[in-house]
């Protein structure tokens, strides 16, 4: 069949349009998938902060030392050339921290060439360059730029001071109470605009802690007096505070018995804190001797102390955690009165040796019970882990212990007799000094560990 003319011109008009068509969209597809990303790259960005936290100890005067802390940065760095426009960059502080004034605070761009940023001290730029030094005020750090960069560019802020212009007390009247830092951004001003950071943009974060420990005091005694000899007296809680009255957050402390009963044993502490917690509190516990008397605890931090707290205990003599102790004597040896007479044998006289008739019995082996699956319980470090025993009824404490690994940190085992209303202890240090011989299944018992580890029991 033959198409008319007028029809074979209709359809390929059709055809070139759709084609036309179709083009157009693949353009512009194209450029959605090439040019959508590289939009999303281009903004400039904060690559450093220049964020610090600050001692109060390094307040202003008259309170504090007026030492500055060094920051790092900030750095700044274009995304595509050109972002970062004519004018003045300025790095302000408002109202709780000032810049230090003396000295110089260097600022740089990389690349150093023609086609990078230029910056100057003068807002005239009458000598601008890659590297200058920026003007100075206890409120704000001001550099021009001079030139814009035709090559992606980067601007490096270094040896900027910073101090905190109050110490506070940040807690209120009350002894290690919750305190209210003071914390400010370093926010970016001036007339440059800078693709992605707005005038208000923070550029660092400063934040303000306590000083050094200064005093230390007993806030929660560790028990009413007076207690049972060999219980557990706590937990007993000490307030640290710097110069200021500032809790004093983070500190190290130190902990020690120093001074009990002659002849006392058993005494020891139970997790005592390595550090205050973040409102200057450090906590442990005293597991009391096993003799009747004063059982004191020291506690210091730093410069701070020694403060001490003081246990009675009565009710004694309980039951002593001491190994036996060898004598120290030579034992005199003793001389028989007797003296043996010597009788000759007989001879030729011989020995018959008996044959047995009967066959020997054979022996039955013995059976060894096997273990059935085993799980882990995790135990933490420095302190007593409560936890129940799936063991069969009077397993020997010792299998408990030796199911603690790694080995070499279990320091003791403890129960309570309810009947009784003592606790009973097992040291693997002095085993034969233990008043804790067996556990039952579904026991509760104290496992006291001096680092992290593990116990294995059966499973349920």
């Amino acid at each position: 069949m033959r198409v008319p003319g007028h029809e074979r011109k209709s359809y390929a008009w059709r055809w070139t349009a759709a084609l036309a068509g179709l083009a157009v969209l693949t353009f512009a597809l194209v450029m959605a998938i090439v040019v959508t990303p590289a939009e999303r790259v281009q903004a400039a960005s904060v690559t450093t902060l220049a964020s610090a936290t600050l001692s109060a100890d390094t307040a202003a005067p008259p309170a504090g030392s007026g030492a500055y802390t060094t920051l790092t940065g900030p750095v700044i760095a274009e995304g595509a050339a050109g972002q970062i426009g004519l004018g003045s960059i300025v790095l302000n502080l408002a109202a709780d921290f000032e810049f230090r004034t003396t000295g110089t605070v260097t600022v740089s761009v990389s690349p150093t060439t023609a086609s990078g940023t230029k910056i100057d001290t003068d807002p005239a730029c009458g000598s601008y360059d890659a590297s200058e030094p920026a003007v100075l005020a206890a409120g704000a750090i001001t550099i021009y730029v001079c030139q814009v960069s035709t090559t992606p560019s980067t601007i490096t802020w270094s040896g900027i001071g910073v101090r905190p212009l109050a110490a506070g007390p940040f807690d209120g009247a009350a002894a290690c109470g919750v305190p209210t830092w003071p914390t400010e951004d370093i926010t970016k001003g001036g007339t440059s605009a800078i693709t992605g950071i707005a005038n208000g943009d923070p550029l660092g974060h400063l934040a303000e802690t306590s000083g050094a420990a200064a005093t230390i005091a007993w806030t929660v005694a560790l028990a009413p007096d007076p207690q049972s000899v060999n219980l557990i007296s706590g937990p007993g809680d000490v307030c640290v505070e710097d110069q200021f009255g500032n809790p004093a957050v983070g500190k190290p402390m130190s902990w020690s018995i120093s001074a009990a009963p002659a002849g006392a044993t058993c005494q020891e502490l139970i997790a005592p804190d390595a550090t205050t917690d973040g409102h200057g509190v450090a906590s442990t516990s005293l597991r009391l001797g096993h003799l009747n008397g004063n059982y004191e605890v020291t506690a210091s931090s730093g410069a701070a102390g020694p403060t001490t707290d003081v246990v009675t205990a009565q009710g004694g003599p309980g039951a002593s955690c001491a190994a036996p102790t060898p004598p120290t004597s030579t034992p005199t040896p003793v001389t028989p009165t007797n003296t043996p007479t010597n009788t000759p044998a007989a001879t030729n006289t011989p020995t018959r040796t008996p044959t047995p008739t009967g066959t020997p019995p054979t022996a039955t082996p013995t059976r060894t019970p096997t273990t059935g699956p085993m799980t882990s319980v995790a135990l933490a470090g420095g302190t007593c882990n409560p936890v129940a025993s799936t063991y069969p009824d009077d397993t020997a404490i010792a299998t408990i212990a030796n199911a603690v690994s790694p080995s070499g940190i279990l320091i003791s085992i403890w129960w309570f007799d309810t009947a009784t209303g003592r606790w009973l202890g097992y040291s693997p240090q002095f085993p034969a000094a233990s008043d804790l011989t067996q556990v039952d299944r579904l026991e509760a018992i104290f496992i006291c560990v001096s680092s992290a580890g593990t116990w294995s029991r059966p499973q349920i």
